[in-house]
């Protein structure tokens, strides 16, 4: 007798209450032989006919393990390799055989509707038996439960967040450079040995000349690893310091070479016994970092005679320059900075800006550079604001000299970049005293907490003083940035496109606008000498060792100061959640960060899915409202927690499953709003999306077998979780997002074609191609491409041009066609269709697709941040930009009214399973509707406000749209 057919064993839908990691179990009254199960999407029937239970499983893709027990095991064992669940892939999990009484599923779902097919044992033994509901109940039971011996990887999210960190492996801050290199202090001291040489004549300034241009090079090199001046820090791992190592190691070489020379001269040796000489001198009389500052002060004292400083043979504007060169070297390193502190060189710095540098340019900025150098260290800035050496925590009183000098040069309206580098060292300069003021006023309060109630009154003048400081800190540090520079070349290189051989509009041109424009919602890098200073000021510890005390607590009267100091505390923690520099500093210190969070959040802590997400939490305490200190922990720690995940996934093997755990773990965080912004933080690691790229290319076209498998395999789970990760990004609204994605929009359409889902439903991949289609086109033909690109789209037209599932941009000789260059008769065409399409008096709105309305969204932001520059906005206009966005209007209120009708009508008809899935749609594309709207109408009024233009009353009335549109986005019911 044959083995009989399976049947279906278990029907049910696990329901929870809130989006998080789950465990659910089945258990089977007697063994049974368990041979498919099946995982019903919504509002899905299953493929038995036999099963009546509706499909809702929610969210639509999400990790899943299935894991059984036999009986007489002491341990589960998985029924299959992990997966991820998803609509693209097959819903019925075909599995080997296996006779067990106790099933298991873990995921991160919310609800997850299963169908268990097998046999019972005495089915398999004798003959077939057909199970009704009733016999099937009486059968089977469920429960919810917990495992301790599944994967690590699997086990919650819910950890503390100590046990969620592990330690920094690729991403990483420079670190404080600690000592002087080998191969500067030879340079140093093998600059001392030439110098103290007899009749040097004109080759004094050979050597003036090597040591400067040494000098330039450490310049140089600080500039291009700091990034003072730039929006995002985009290198990634370590410094490469091969270029500064050669510009040292060429000027040492170059002193060395001279210094043979003199000395075959004057005792005719030969060149290689001197050179071995030489090399064998300076390694056995290596000096520390305190011995070299000794024997170089002579060359830095500035305030004795002419004859008292440098070398004779030079003038004292040359000795002045050799001197700060010499001091740019030392003040380069903590050790020597502090050497250099120690013995009175701020002071000396100080006494040239009374007599040396009226009327020098050039000398100023070289001064301003050893004093930038010089207070990247704790002992620059004390030593610079005449605080050195202090006896106690205690901040002298009186009058800063050298803070004054800098503000003095100020009002002298020097030139741009004079000013720029002394309004940057003001700002640290400033930074490092209200920082140490805070931290003399912690220690002060944590120190007289166990005082008289006398003293109480006294701890309560600080805490005002604290929140005072704390509000210093935070304006210094959201005032970061770089100094415009006024000039009209400047204004004129900003505004205008200049030198573009491939046209004014194209993608090359253009795409760098969107990251200057006004709708980025980051904040400028902060600097890293700043962090390091806040870092040596112990500004973690101190604050949370001050919220974990009962004096915020302890009177009434209080209430207000305790108020301020925790929103000050808490607005000042969240903006380092807006840069590449603030998330690092915080990862580079884990324990004191947790328990920082851990002196935010308290006792009570509140659901993750309450917590308002980190833009809006921003928004409100810019606008005076608070944000209480437990959402601020929990906005920290779930951005804490990404980076975290980024810093691994970018270790992390490709195609491995440490690679998917990781990528599981973002896409499970990001299934709340908080989470989903944390995961925004991508944008601020380029490095990122090279990795994700590679893991859409994870299932290659030479891999049909395994795509539409039943036990989807761990590339497909990698592809569909990078593909929701990168739509994250992509149909984030900010310009921040943007411009991370859009230079990868290439390679992205190149890798989501080469895996193929091959799949219609609308599964991650498939989303995301729609979400960069716009974005190819931009790619190929620029701004005035993707503007008749739009037209087509806001016509009616099908942005498929066929009946299959294959975009515009997928066919080069398509977009050719359609939106090619402006050489082409045809591309013009396309405007007059569009206008002759509105001329029609009747013309009330076309019904666009979902496509449409993504790959419109997707243009839309392309377009209205680009032309925030003249010239863009200039060609858009010329090019019936005004047309374009008038149609898209009218075709989003026509089915915005016709969505409104649609709920009314399904909310009369009841709430039904079929009737509420319909009801769902409809108000996600509302949604989507609304985030068409937005970017349409910045464009429409950026349009009119850079080209100050009357908008034809027979073409459209654009401020009446706007408040149609807007009325129309928020419906009253």
């Amino acid at each position: 007798m044959g083995r009989p057919e399976p049947c279906v064993l278990f029907s049910q839908t696990f329901v929870h209450t809130h989006l998080d990691e789950y465990v659910d179990e089945v258990l089977f009254a007697e063994p049974v032989v368990i041979t498919a199960c099946e995982f019903l999407e919504q509002n899905a029937s299953s493929a038995s006919l036999a099963v009546s239970l509706v499909g809702a499983t929610s969210p639509p893709s999400f990790a899943l393990e299935v894991f059984v027990q036999s009986e007489g095991e002491t341990r589960f064992r998985r029924l299959c390799q992990p997966f991820l669940y998803s609509h693209s892939s097959s819903n019925v999990l075909d599995v080997e055989a296996v006779v067990t009484n106790h099933l298991v599923v873990r995921g991160s779902y919310r609800s997850l509707s299963l169908v268990i097919y097998g046999n019972t044992a005495e089915d398999l033994g004798q003959f077939n038996i057909e199970f009704d509901d009733s016999s099937l109940t009486s059968l089977v039971s469920s429960a919810e439960g917990k495992l301790e011996d599944l994967p690590l990887p699997l086990h919650t999210f819910n950890r503390t967040f100590e046990e969620s960190l592990s330690s920094l492996y690729f991403l990483s801050l420079p670190a404080v450079t600690l000592d002087l290199s080998v191969e500067v202090k030879q340079l140093l001291q093998l600059m001392l040995k030439i110098l103290d040489l007899p009749k040097l004549g004109y080759a004094v300034h050979k050597i003036l000349c090597t040591v400067a241009l040494a000098a330039a090079s450490l310049i140089t090199f600080d500039l291009e690893c700091n990034a003072i001046d730039q929006k995002h820090l985009t290198s990634g791992g370590k410094i490469d310091f091969k270029e500064l190592d050669h510009g040292i190691s060429e000027a040492r070489k170059e002193l060395l070479e001279f210094y043979e020379a003199l000395q075959r001269n004057s005792m005719n040796e030969s060149s290689e016994s001197l050179t071995e000489c030489i090399f064998m001198e300076l390694d056995a009389d290596f000096a520390s970092s305190k011995q070299l500052v000794e024997m170089l002060s002579p060359f830095f004292q500035f305030s004795r005679s002419s004859s008292g400083f440098g070398h004779h043979q030079l003038s004292e504007c040359e000795n002045v320059i050799l001197g700060l060169n010499m001091a740019l070297f030392l003040c380069s390193s903590k050790e020597s900075c502090f050497h250099f502190v120690n013995c009175g060189g701020m002071d000396q710095l100080a006494y040239l800006f009374d007599h040396q540098i009226q009327n020098s340019s050039a000398i100023t900025l070289l001064l301003l550079g050893v004093i930038e150098q010089a207070t990247r260290h704790y002992v620059g800035c004390e030593g610079y604001l005449g605080w050195w050496p202090r006896e106690d925590e205690n901040i002298p009183s009186g009058t800063s000299y050298g803070y004054s000098h800098l503000l003095k040069l100020l009002l002298q309206k020097p030139r741009h970049d004079v000013a720029s580098l002394a309004t940057y060292v003001l700002h640290r300069l400033r930074f490092y005293e209200v920082v140490s003021r805070y931290e003399c006023e912690i220690l002060s309060i944590l120190g007289g907490l166990s005082a008289t109630a006398k003293g109480t009154s006294v701890a309560s003048n600080k805490l005002r003083g604290v929140g005072s400081l704390l509000k210093k800190i935070l304006h210094l540090v959201i005032s970061h940035g770089p100094v415009e520079d006024p000039s009209p070349v400047a204004h004129a290189t900003k505004h205008f496109i200049l030198g573009q051989t491939d046209g004014l509009v194209s993608y090359k041109a253009t795409s760098g606008l969107i990251a200057s424009s006004n709708c980025c919602f980051s904040e400028w890098e902060i600097d890293l000498h700043l962090l390091a200073l806040l870092k040596d000021r112990g500004f973690l510890p101190l604050s949370a060792a001050l919220l974990s005390t009962t004096i915020l607590h302890s009177e009434d009267k209080d209430l207000d100061i305790s108020i301020e100091i925790v929103s000050s505390m808490g607005s000042l923690i969240l903006s380092l959640l807006f840069c590449h520099s603030g998330l690092v500093f915080l990862l580079q210190q884990p324990e004191l960060t947790a328990t920082l969070i851990h002196a935010l959040k308290g006792v009570d802590t509140m659901n993750k899915e309450e917590c308002v997400p980190l833009r809006y939490a921003s928004v409100l305490i810019s606008k005076g409202f608070t944000c209480s200190p437990q959402e601020v922990g929990i906005i920290v720690e779930t951005h804490l927690r990404v980076v975290n995940a980024i810093d691994r996934l970018l270790s992390a093997s490709p195609q491995s499953e440490e690679f998917l755990w990781v990528l599981w773990e973002l896409c499970g965080l990001a299934r709340s709003d908080c989470g989903r912004q944390a995961l925004l933080a991508l944008s601020f690691f380029p490095q990122v999306f090279s990795v994700l790229i590679e893991a859409l290319h994870s299932i290659k076209e030479s891999e049909p077998t395994m795509k539409n498998s039943g036990a989807s395999p761990l590339n497909l789970a990698i592809l569909h979780s990078a593909a929701e990760i990168v739509e994250v990004i992509v149909t984030d609204s900010t310009a921040t997002s943007l411009s991370s994605w859009i230079r990868h929009a290439m390679e992205l359409h190149k890798a989501l074609h080469s895996s193929s889902p091959g799949s219609n439903r609308k599964d991650a991949p498939t989303r995301l191609l729609e979400w960069i289609d716009a974005g190819l086109v931009y790619h190929k033909n620029g701004a005035i491409g993707l503007l008749r690109y739009a037209a087509v789209l806001a016509s009616g037209g099908d942005a498929h041009l066929t009946s299959t599932n294959i975009l515009v941009s997928d066919l080069a000789d398509v977009v050719d066609n359609i939106v090619g260059d402006s050489s082409n008769a045809s591309d013009i065409n396309v405007m007059e269709n569009l206008g002759s399409i509105i001329s029609v008096k009747s013309f009330d709105g076309v019904n666009l697709r979902d496509s449409s309305i993504a790959q419109l969204t997707t243009a839309f932001r392309i377009l209205a941040f680009i032309s925030e520059n003249p010239t863009v906005a200039a060609a858009l206009y010329d090019e019936g930009a005004i047309t374009v966005i008038y149609v898209v209007l009218v075709n989003c209120s026509y089915m915005l009214e016709r969505s409104s009708n649609s709920y009314d009508y399904l909310v009369d008809e009841g709430t039904e399973c079929n009737s509420t899935s319909d009801l769902l749609l409809e108000r996600n594309r509302e949604q989507s509707l609304v985030d068409l709207l937005i970017p349409s109408l910045v464009l429409l009024i950026t349009l009119l406000q850079r080209l100050q233009l009357l908008v034809r009353e027979d073409r459209i009335d654009a401020l009446s749209y706007v408040y149609v549109v807007l009325a129309l986005a928020l419906p009253s019911n």
